[in-house]
């Protein structure tokens, strides 16, 4: 595991993505004019379940931001793309065929999205908070020996010790198409590189990409 040192080079332009580079867009959930005309009539309805106004915002704004910026990659319009799901449910593009594979996660009011092509990957992004029982959490999730070394730390560094193991797990169980629903514990663990993120005050991420020559680019959406 790597820890990025992370350049964000702000845009809303998608460069060409050469062989070996992963791209990792950070961007703000605000809902914007040109963001919702991208959206799909079932994106629309899926908005329209949200009980609360800044959830569904939210949600506009990641569906709009996803198609916005992928069909810069794509060469084609926002609202074109169609979009699937792989055996476990791992989001894919279905329409245009192409070997363009991304991961998404958010936080509170920040996404992250990692694009690249022709290998798997996957993201997780985690607002720290200081408060959780991470004790019990750990013993949930993760294997014995993680939680039994997170227990003998001082009380202070457990919250870094939880979102560490966690944002790691998780972004190998999403590039694997898992997820936490089959279990904390990643299959085939040594097909993965993880990059440890710091991409906003008070936020923690990680990336999993599959194989390990790459290069990675960090492109803030603007705000």
């Amino acid at each position: 595991m790597l820890t990025a040192i992370e350049t964000w080079q702000t845009t809303n332009q998608p460069q060409p993505l050469r062989a070996g580079e992963v791209h990792l867009w950070r961007a703000r959930l605000e809902p914007t004019p040109a963001l919702l005309e991208s959206l799909s009539p079932e994106e629309w309805m899926r908005a329209g379940r949200f009980h609360f106004e800044r959830d569904r915002d939210r949600y506009l704004a990641t569906r709009g931001l996803v198609r916005t910026i992928l069909a810069g990659y794509l060469l084609v319009e926002p609202h074109e793309i169609e979009f699937g799901t792989g055996l476990h449910g791992k989001p894919e593009i279905r329409t245009p065929g192409t070997l363009l594979r991304f991961n998404l996660s958010h936080s509170d009011d920040l996404m992250l999205l990692a694009v690249t092509h022709g290998r798997e990957l996957g993201i997780d992004l985690e607002q720290m908070q200081e408060h959780l029982p991470f004790e019990t959490l750990a013993d949930h999730y993760f294997d014995p020996e993680e939680a039994w070394e997170l227990r003998q730390l001082p009380r202070a560094q457990r919250a870094w010790k939880f979102y560490d193991v966690w944002t790691c797990t998780e972004a190998r169980l999403k590039a694997s198409g898992l997820g936490l629903a089959h279990g904390a514990q990643p299959l085939d663990e040594d097909r993965w590189s993880l990059l440890k993120l710091a991409p906003a005050a008070g936020f923690t991420a990680a990336l999993a990409v599959e194989g390990a020559d790459f290069h990675l680019e960090c492109c803030s959406w603007p705000t």
